[in-house]
C-alpha cells in the first residue's frame, strides 16, 4: 500500500490486503503441497482459512466505520485489526513453521520478503485507523 493507495480508503486497502494474504496463502499451498504431509498441508489450509476469515471480518467492520465514521466506529475496527493483524502474525508463524524444513534457502528468503510486505501493509492500514480513531 504505497504512495499509490495513500489517497484510498481504509476500506480499499483492507479489501486489497485481504485479496493480497489470500492468494498468497493459495499461491504457497499450490507451489508446496507436493513437498507436504497430509497432516502439514491440513495445517496450512486451515490456517489460509483462518486468516481469510479474519480478514473478512475486518472488511466489514472498517465498512461499517467509513459508513457511520464515528469515533466509536472507528475505534472498533482499530481493536478488529489489532486483533487481524495478530492473528495473521501468528498464522504466518505457524506456515513458516511447516513449510521452514521443505523449502530452499532462496524460497525462505522469498518467503520472510512476502511476510515483511504484507506486515508493512497490515501496519500502514492500523496506522490509518488509528488516525481516525483518535488514537
Amino acid at each position: 500500500m504505497g504512495p499509490a493507495h495513500a489517497a484510498s480508503s481504509p476500506l480499499l486497502d483492507a479489501q486489497e490486503l485481504r485479496s493480497d494474504v489470500s492468494a498468497l496463502t493459495n499461491d504457497y499451498i499450490d507451489r508446496y503441497q507436493d513437498r507436504l504431509t497430509p497432516e502439514q498441508e491440513r495445517q496450512l489450509t486451515q490456517a489460509a482459512r483462518q486468516a481469510r476469515r479474519e480478514m473478512t471480518t475486518l472488511v466489514r467492520v472498517i465498512k461499517k466505520a467509513e459508513r457511520r465514521d464515528t469515533p466509536a466506529a472507528w475505534k472498533a475496527a482499530y481493536r478488529q485489526h489489532e486483533r487481524a493483524a495478530a492473528m495473521v502474525d501468528g498464522r504466518f508463524d505457524d506456515v513458516r513453521a511447516t513449510l521452514e524444513s521443505e523449502l530452499t534457502f532462496v524460497e525462505r528468503l522469498s518467503a520472510f520478503s512476502d511476510y515483511s510486505s504484507s506486515m508493512r501493509d497490515f501496519q500502514s492500514l492500523g496506522v490509518e485507523l488509528a488516525r481516525r480513531a483518535g488514537k
